[in-house]
């Protein structure tokens, strides 16, 4: 079997944008030689987890608060690299379908249940179950074909086709290893109540206030430097910054751009900020009349006049989008953005049999506030070339909901984040018209198969060249209105130190102390 470093098989062209955040100091203070008790950290988030699963959640909080709890075979460092986690090393062989782990030993899940290659082979025979019906099957799951283990610290995985994105898969957190004790005694309370390997443990969730998590004492990497991290639901930006300000919470994040230059004044919080590799998109139901027509689509994409949106509305601090996944992703090509043409858009509606005051039913998650703008951008520019468009905010399990069910929609909003650094993520999640969460339900053979050619090569100039022949194709049919590539803001305290922020909106807080 021939052996792979630990960074070759990274998205290569992910840049390094992830922050490790801190402040002046050092991780320990003493007095007298004894160490001061670590504090509990609180954090301000813009809306509550929808489900505490990690292999059948699909919003960023929930796979953020999930990071801390839950530990993968690999990992991500600073640098978007992968590296060792609960796998110590690695082999794969030249036909790219057999992978093989070495486990690290003297790992003990929180509920006392030792972490082996069994552990590791019921998680993820339980996410390859097409029966479960989890939606993070498509990432990895349903390309396992056996998994067997060689004593108590070798797992070897048998893919029925080789996959070129599979470490970067297994770095995140729906790849996340889940007590085997808790999956077989009470698999659905999972999603309320996860058990890990990581450096915090599950306390209590009381949905609309609060997710506690305690410092696991026991963890394998170290102890963490704070007592509890308590993640708070503030939907209200301005809320969130006086929380931020008077020290009722350690880190924020999305912190409004209205925001930026008071806070500057402030001599105990930051802000930072750091390029995403999420791109804003508009979704068009492709199954429902007029939207089931190309030209239709077509029509949307040159309705909407995405120079102002990105240098007026959002004041240039984001970046326009030229494709369906985001510059920093490995796979990326500059397709181009639809130009800005009213008069093209009324004449491909005219063409389409489109009648002035056609209804449209555009949905947002209450949570995203910072798409708020461009989702109301979109609609009066909707309303421009003749369409009565009505804009619904939905709290985001209500919206998550909605998605599942394409007679209530004709348009959402929502972001295409590669949490993998590999455009896989963005195309087979968001594309494929197999895959559960397409929730365009958009269907072209020619891109299904450039898609999963990107994904079972296992060359990275192969894969790049199928991933732009699926681009150029989404672009043409236009199942997306690519808006923007996004910019994160998080505000922090200047006591706080060690908060890794990724370009995929996960936070690491292994290793952060609050002075």
């Amino acid at each position: 079997m021939k052996k792979k470093r630990f960074g070759k098989w990274a998205a290569p062209l992910v840049l390094a944008v992830s922050l490790l955040v801190s402040a002046c100091g050092t991780s320990e203070t003493s007095t007298v030689g004894a160490e001061v008790e670590a504090k509990d950290l609180v954090v301000g988030l813009t809306g509550d987890p929808v489900s505490l699963d990690p292999h059948n959640a699909t919003d960023t909080i929930s796979s953020l608060i999930n990071y801390q709890i839950l530990d993968t075979l690999v990992a991500f460092n600073d640098k978007m690299e992968i590296v060792p986690r609960l796998a110590e090393s690695w082999t794969v062989s030249e036909d790219g379908k057999t992978w093989t782990f070495k486990l690290r030993q003297g790992v003990t899940f929180q509920d006392g249940t030792p972490f082996n290659a069994e552990a590791v082979k019921t998680n993820f025979e339980r996410l390859a179950d097409k029966s479960k019906k989890l939606s993070r099957r498509v990432l990895i799951g349903q390309f396992i074909d056996k998994i067997t283990i060689n004593g108590d610290y070798e797992v070897v995985f048998q893919l029925n086709t080789p996959q070129g994105p599979f470490l970067n898969n297994l770095a995140v957190t729906a790849s996340g290893i889940l007590s085997p004790k808790s999956i077989k005694e009470n698999e659905q309370g999972i999603a309320k109540n996860p058990v890990g390997t990581g450096p915090f443990t599950f306390k209590e969730w009381t949905p609309g206030n609060q997710v506690v998590l305690e410092a696991n004492q026991q963890y394998w990497g170290g102890k963490p430097g704070v007592k509890s991290v308590t993640f708070k639901p503030v939907p209200e930006n301005a809320a969130r910054v006086i929380m931020l300000e008077t020290g009722e919470a350690d880190v924020i994040e999305k912190v409004p751009a209205s925001e930026f230059e008071r806070l500057k004044s402030n001599d105990e919080v930051q802000v930072i900020s750091r390029p995403t590799n999420r791109v804003l998109y508009i979704g068009i139901n492709t199954t429902v009349a007029p939207f089931d027509q190309v030209k239709v689509r077509q029509a949307l994409n040159y309705a909407i006049d995405r120079e102002t949106l990105v240098n007026k509305l959002y004041e240039g601090r984001v970046k326009l989008a030229t494709a369906s996944v985001a510059a920093q992703t490995f796979g990326y090509s500059d397709v181009g953005a639809y130009p800005y043409d009213v008069e093209k858009a009324k004449s491909l509606l005219q063409e389409a049999g489109v009648k002035e005051g056609t209804k449209l039913r555009l949905i947002l998650a209450a949570n995203v506030i910072q798409d708020r703008p461009a989702a109301e951008f979109v609609q009066n520019s909707l309303q421009k070339v003749g369409f009565d468009a009505e804009l619904k905010i939905l709290e985001l399990g209500s919206y998550l909901e909605t998605l599942k069910d394409p007679s209530t929609y004709d348009l959402f909003v929502r972001g295409a984040a590669a949490s993998t650094g590999d455009a896989d993520s963005v195309l087979s999640d968001g594309l494929l018209s197999t895959s559960a969460t397409n929730y365009s339900h958009y269907a072209n053979p020619k891109v299904d198969e450039w898609i999963k050619a990107g994904s079972a090569q296992t060359k990275p100039e192969e894969r790049q060249k199928s991933y732009a022949e699926a681009l150029k194709l989404i672009k043409e049919e236009a199942p997306w209105i690519s808006l923007h590539e996004d910019v994160g803001y998080v505000g922090i305290r200047k006591n706080v130190e060690g908060v890794e922020v990724q370009p995929t909106y996960i936070w690491d807080l292994r290793k952060v102390v609050k002075k």
